[in-house]
């Protein structure tokens, strides 16, 4: 291989590399990722609410669980910096690599506008890392699907529908865009799509068994739907926000540059893109794929903007208040994952047209650079808006000193709420990190505080000490029915304390205090029956992706035999 082809091979790799490099330059420094919904401490428990045996909504299965196990083995420092940076990297490459025969420059273009656009900033800089996995996974899920041969095929489905199904939300972007396209695609054998589609529902019952086997009505306060739904963040209104990539329902971490002229050029930019790109990338992809992701697109861009239309808002309202597991679709602007990743292929292939058409070589490179800063120049402060949220902190030490006394039981996280304010995690509002760092499970607040309108939460339990706290009686015995052995207090962060003079003092820190509950506490847990089904329904999945891969392994190593069988006995055959 030529020194060029070389460089032609790690062009892309390299370029999202940078690029990704340059947006989470922040973790560089030392310490743990933890802003606004991102949380990562050293070792985060492996207890039942990981498995979403607890009290609460399973929101964050097996996200939790996974997060735990691969603690076990490499620090949380190190887990948070790969868990961020990695679906960067694999969004920009795999979105290169569904191009890959319409030409480099292409390719780099596709790159570069699927990491640096307004949606991952935004997603990012919210926290919500795990959602950008689903993103990275659905470019190369389209590749995945198109191959016709190779052992390879099988396992790398198997693992690209569990990466991208591993929060709720993820799953059902993944399962439904995996489905379609294995629908679209008449090519291969029936039973293809159907396995595909079996696989694909298989990786959703690590989430979907507890939610389903859950005590809690699954129900969500309507008034979320206006707290959550997109916003408008140029005079354009909400739809061209969204139609740029933007729109996210948090006014805090939209980049400055969203509010001024540069989205109207990003808008004509995408126009262009439509324009000029959509037959090349249905000549590339095939008519039907092509379809399906416009259909996905459009889907999802009309979830998107459902909530801020009059009509709309109240079907919304009324689905979350009644349909179970239909508080899902609050945060309006997640849904244009599918758009986003199409509005990066259009791009790709709208440049590849244009250098096709009669442009010479010295033109070509000049249209090529300025298409691949284009993304950067329309967005010049996307890493900016990324700093408070992946400037890592140090956890007080405080926090272990608590973890070393704790021996068992449930433990109520004061004061009540659940995002706080820190000194040493100073410029930021936080997810409350306790539950992460308890080694038991963790009753906290899941009450929401949006633009000052509170919205309800999601679990009985935490419901009902929310109630014991709001009478302002006496903690001790009701604690004690209510399963909670251990309380502890967070010093230093916004939060009214109740009467704690029944509960025995065991650590006094200067930022976290831990209580001891008097007597005898049984904690509460899921029955048997629960906790079989959904663990079950955890080994089916996992036990799925082992023989798919372990399938697809053993048949390639076979091939392999038979190749070189082949080419052993080859000459000796013609004697």
């Amino acid at each position: 291989m030529t020194r060029r082809e070389i460089v032609r091979r790690v062009a892309v790799p390299v370029w999202a590399l940078v690029l990704a490099g340059i947006l989470v330059w922040p973790m560089a420094r030392g310490g743990y990722l933890l802003g606004h919904d991102l949380v990562f401490t050293p070792r985060q428990p492996l207890g039942p609410d990981a498995l979403g045996l607890g009290s609460a909504a399973p929101r964050a299965v097996p996200l939790d669980a996974l997060v735990a196990i691969a603690e076990r083995i490499v620090d949380g420092a190190v887990v948070g910096r790969v868990a961020v940076l990695a679906p960067l990297v694999a969004a920009g490459v795999g979105t290169a690599a569904v191009l890959q025969k319409v030409g480099r420059p292409a390719q780099l273009i596709a790159c570069t506008v699927a990491i640096w656009n307004p949606y991952v900033v935004e997603r990012l800089a919210l926290g919500q890392w795990a959602l950008l996995w689903t993103y990275a996974v659905l470019p190369w899920l389209i590749v995945a699907l198109r191959w016709r041969s190779g052992s390879g095929r099988w396992p790398a489905r198997a693992l690209l529908l569990a990466a991208g199904s591993i929060t709720p939300t993820g799953g059902i972007i993944t399962a439904v865009a995996a489905g379609s396209l294995a629908y679209a695609d008449r090519s291969g054998p029936r039973r293809d799509r159907w396995a595909v589609a079996g696989l694909a529902l298989l990786m959703q019952l690590p989430w979907l068994v507890p939610a389903l086997t859950a005590s809690a009505s699954g129900t969500s306060d309507p008034a979320g739907v206006a707290a959550f739904a997109a916003r408008a963040e140029h005079p354009g209104g909400v739809l061209l926000s969204l139609l740029g990539g933007g729109g996210i329902w948090d006014s805090d971490v939209v980049p400055g540059s969203r509010g001024g002229p540069l989205p109207w050029l990003w808008l004509v930019v995408l126009a262009g893109g439509a324009i000029l790109g959509a037959r090349p990338l249905a000549r590339h992809l095939g008519q039907r794929r092509t379809t399906v992701l416009a259909v996905l697109a459009a889907v999802g861009l009309v979830l998107a903007v459902l909530p801020s239309l009059p009509g709309g808002a109240a079907v919304a309202r009324a689905a979350v208040a009644h349909v179970p597991g239909a508080g899902l679709l609050r945060d309006a602007q997640k849904w244009l994952l599918p758009l986003v990743l199409l509005e990066a292929l259009l791009l790709g292939a709208a440049c590849a047209r244009v250098l096709h058409a009669g442009v010479a070589r010295p033109g070509r490179v000049l249209v090529t650079v300025a298409a691949v800063c284009l993304p950067l120049i329309v967005l010049p402060d996307a890493a900016a808006t990324l700093r408070p949220t992946l400037r890592p902190v140090h956890y007080p030490a405080d926090w272990a000193a608590i973890a070393d006394r704790i021996d068992g039981g449930d433990a109520l996280v004061l004061p009540w709420g659940s995002y706080r304010t820190f000194p040493w995690a100073s410029g930021r509002s936080v997810l409350d990190p306790a539950p992460r760092l308890l080694p038991v499970p963790a009753v906290v607040d899941d009450r929401l505080v949006v633009g000052g309108r509170v919205l309800r939460g999601e679990n009985p339990r935490a419901e009902r000490v929310g109630d014991l706290l709001a009478s302002g009686g006496p903690l001790g015995d009701p604690l004690r029915r209510l399963g909670i052995r251990w309380v502890v207090v967070e010093h230093r962060t916004p939060g009214r304390l109740p009467d704690l003079s029944g509960l025995a003092r065991v650590f006094d820190g200067r930022d976290v205090s831990l209580y001891r509950v008097a007597g005898t506490v049984r904690a509460e847990r899921a029955t048997a029956a629960r906790r079989a089904v959904v663990v079950i329904a955890d080994l089916l999945a996992l036990a799925g992706i082992i023989a798919v891969v372990g399938y697809g392994l053993a048949r390639g190593l076979a091939r392999r035999r038979t190749r070189r069988k082949a080419r052993r006995d080859g000459p000796a055959s013609l004697l």
